[in-house]
């Protein structure tokens, strides 16, 4: 499958990093061109923006990463490849990637939307059948949200759903495409790869470290989703909160911590 990288003509150093790294595990990559929120007209955002009545809206900026991001759904539904890879320009890439990223996708379980590749190092709720893949990665269904859209194959079908589902949208790109609480997602069969092929630096260098790249596509504003537990009074988000994790453990979903595949321990204690 081809991978897109979404990259801002103002950041042609991220660009190199990012083919740097694909062409060392031999993948085939293409350039899209992002969209620059800072530059769209108050005409442009609200041909395609739908706020939310009552709730923060989104900044230019996560307006212009979404438009990005459509650019390259258009690509793979009216490309020959049955899944395409998403990267944004920020992510780090680890040296197995190319176990999956070159050559057939039969790894892919059929009924895919969405193979997460990516993570924040923050713990997801995951079901408990668990499909074994090559060299230790496993794949499971992603049972709850998780941010970032970073790095994700998405399926032919797939795109053009989300295409048709987003020419108006109302919140941000990860929460549209992995959060259930926006309705789309709730629609979507999506999988997390374990442990995940790409993060992004902020996620994975300690605070403060010389190393982090400030992501240059968007940065959230502030949370305003249907069901977001952080806008209810205390007392009824720790009972809502509760009653979530009942649902999962009812269901027999589990938790855990999505390590990025070049970390140590991300294979177990023996590696």
């Amino acid at each position: 499958m081809k991978s897109y990288v979404i990259n801002l003509d103002r950041s042609p150093g991220r660009m190199q990093h990012m083919a740097d790294r694909l062409n060392s595990i031999g993948a085939a990559f293409e350039r899209v061109p992002a969209v620059d929120g800072r530059l769209l007209t108050d005409a442009e955002i609200s041909d395609v923006y739908r706020p939310i009545p009552g709730a923060a809206p989104m900044t230019p900026e996560e307006v212009g990463c979404f438009l990005s991001h459509r650019k390259c759904w258009e690509r793979i539904a009216s490309g020959p490849d049955p899944y395409g890879c998403v990267f944004e320009d920020d992510m780090l890439i680890s040296a197995r990637a190319g176990l999956f990223l070159v050559g057939e996708a039969s790894w892919i379980p059929g009924d895919a939307d969405l193979v997460k590749v990516e993570t924040v190092v923050g713990r997801v709720w995951l079901d408990r059948t668990v499909l074994a893949l090559r060299d230790g990665f496993e794949l499971a269904r992603l049972r709850s949200f998780s941010f970032g859209c970073g790095g994700y194959i998405l399926s032919k079908p797939a795109a053009e759903r989300l295409l048709a589902l987003t020419r108006v949208f109302s919140d941000a790109v990860d929460h549209v495409a992995f959060n259930p609480a926006c309705g789309i997602a709730d629609g979507l069969k999506s999988y997390q790869m374990i442990p995940a092929l790409s993060v992004q630096t902020q996620s994975l260098y300690p605070k403060g470290s010389p190393l982090i790249e400030v992501p240059a596509l968007a940065a959230h504003s502030d949370p305003r989703f249907p069901g977001n537990l952080m806008e209810k009074p205390w007392l009824q988000r720790k009972v809502l909160q509760a009653l979530r994790r009942l649902g999962h453990r009812v269901r027999r979903h589990w938790r855990t911590v999505i390590l990025f595949a070049d970390q140590p321990g991300a294979f177990g204690p023996e590696t």
